[in-house]
């Protein structure tokens, strides 16, 4: 019995610590409940069969739907998206790309409800951001496409190029020359990517740079990068 009541209590102390550890408010509640059962079946090898169903029913169960209705209610972010390959586009198993994997991490520790809402014109996405309809729009945007109704987060430099008349960045430049014939591009200037955001989301302008300067020091930013560009 005592070897069985040395690997529950073990049980509970793994639990714990994954719980304090996690890095999504989810998975903190879930192992919250784990831990939670493993006490009540603490409490009833060592006799208070009483105390394991107080334990069970409201310090489990009662907590459990508490918190899984607190994060029901968690910050809904309306993440508007241009197509654009490497940065983010929608294919059958979801967003992928450079950008959606830095919303992602951010999400992972803020606990986002993310809804995303794809456009098919920078000029439209743009409209909306300005008009609040989403909380910040993504797509291989640059620091010329932020206006003074919107806020621009850089989160990575790139440089303007034209290229039959038209200005066009380095995405889509890299895309247009494994399209199409090589074009002969001219460096126009420097500039950077942002996220363009709405002026009336301080908080996820907060949170998200807090996310990208953790990115930055973990040395994340240049593995993404790598991966996608």
């Amino acid at each position: 019995m005592s070897f069985v009541l040395i690997g529950i209590s073990s049980l509970y102390l793994v639990s714990a610590i994954i719980v304090l550890s996690s890095r999504t408010n989810f998975q903190s509640v879930i192992w919250f409940g784990i831990m939670g059962s493993v006490s009540a079946v603490i409490m009833m090898i060592i006799g208070a069969p009483d105390v394991a169903m107080t334990q069970f029913s409201v310090g489990v169960a009662l907590v459990l739907i508490v918190y899984i209705m607190a994060l029901k209610k968690q910050r809904r972010v309306r993440l508007g998206f241009l197509d654009v390959p490497s940065m983010i586009e929608e294919l059958p198993s979801g967003l992928r790309g450079l950008e959606w994997e830095i919303i992602r991490l951010v999400d992972e520790k803020e606990g986002y409800h993310v809804e995303p809402v794809k456009f098919s014109s920078k000029e439209e996405a743009l409209k909306a951001v300005e008009n609040h309809d989403v909380d910040l729009v993504c797509g291989a945007f640059t620091e010329d496409d932020v206006s003074g109704r919107t806020k621009g987060i850089p989160y990575l430099e790139t440089s303007i190029f034209v290229c039959n008349g038209e200005e066009i960045d380095f995405v889509r430049l890299k895309h247009l020359s494994r399209n199409t014939i090589s074009p002969t591009p001219e460096f126009l200037k420097k500039s950077s990517y942002v996220f363009v955001i709405s002026m009336n989301s301080p908080d996820l302008e907060r949170d998200i740079l807090e996310g990208l300067n953790e990115i930055r020091s973990s040395g994340n930013i240049e593995e993404i990068v790598g991966r996608y560009l």
